[in-house]
């Protein structure tokens, strides 16, 4: 059957804009999208195939891939303006849906069985930033150890990073300039806290970037010893291993 629902975020009630084209064009009287009206599908069933070889899947769950498709012209590998744009998109209307029929019912066609409140793309992201990509540690900083749909986003999230989106991790931020060796030397034993520029040691040191994942999150991924270790291959030959790890994980896909 058709439908006259917004696609993207379910308000029923459209204004046509052409009198005499077919199918007709209809702009939504609440966010302003433009469309056509759909055929869905009986109710209680996806809108449409399983996206199981849809490259957005890399990037967000099934639903979230057949909502995108439907309203908003793709591409495979989206940008962070893009993609942040869809989750932002995506979880206002999942918010909307806790009080809107109209909503909940492009929610459901679209497939999704949960209608849970996630922590935000952006907020996500500095999560893995901070954590030196690490998805159990990001997903505890967001408080998500129990959700297994908190789980899922900060794994998609973490794909992206490693993928259509590492331009914007900080393994790719311009080369920092090295910091002083007796700065170095005095942090082999860290201090109960730090100063800002004793972090910016940190980070020149084992990353050779200015700004890296934050402080708690590098010691809570390597441990201090480690991390001491690390300070010393640097001041022995230039190395930065801790790098080499963060780099290989997310390549190689490990958590």
């Amino acid at each position: 059957m058709d439908t006259m629902t917004c696609v993207q975020c379910g308000h029923p009630h459209p204004t046509r804009l052409t009198r005499f084209a077919r199918p007709a064009r209809y702009s939504c009287r609440a966010c302003g999208a433009f469309y056509r009206p759909r055929t869905v599908s009986a109710p209680g069933r996806p809108d449409g195939p399983a996206p199981e070889e849809d490259p957005l899947t890399a990037f967000m769950p099934a639903h979230m891939v057949r909502w995108v498709r439907r309203h908003d012209p793709a591409t495979d590998t989206p940008d962070r303006a893009t993609l942040a744009r869809w989750y932002k998109e995506f979880d206002a209307l999942v918010a909307r849906a806790a009080s809107s029929p109209q909503a909940r019912a492009v929610i459901e066609q679209a497939g999704a069985t949960a209608l849970d409140r996630l922590p935000a793309f952006n907020k996500v992201c500095a999560a893995l930033h901070a954590t030196c990509y690490d998805s159990r540690l990001a997903t505890a900083r967001l408080a998500g150890d129990d959700s297994p749909s908190v789980i899922e986003r900060v794994a998609h999230l973490r794909h992206w990073l490693a993928t259509a989106g590492r331009s914007t991790t900080w393994l790719e931020a311009p080369p920092a300039p090295p910091p002083d060796r007796r700065a170095v030397e005095e942090l082999l034993d860290p201090p109960t806290s730090f100063t800002q520029e004793q972090v910016g040691v940190y980070f020149r040191a084992l990353f050779g970037v200015d700004r890296g994942p934050s402080l708690p999150g590098v010691r809570a991924r390597f441990g201090d010893d480690r991390i001491r270790r690390a300070l010393l291959d640097y001041l022995d030959d230039g190395s930065r291993p801790l790098r080499e790890v963060v780099a290989r994980e997310l390549d190689d896909g490990a958590p």
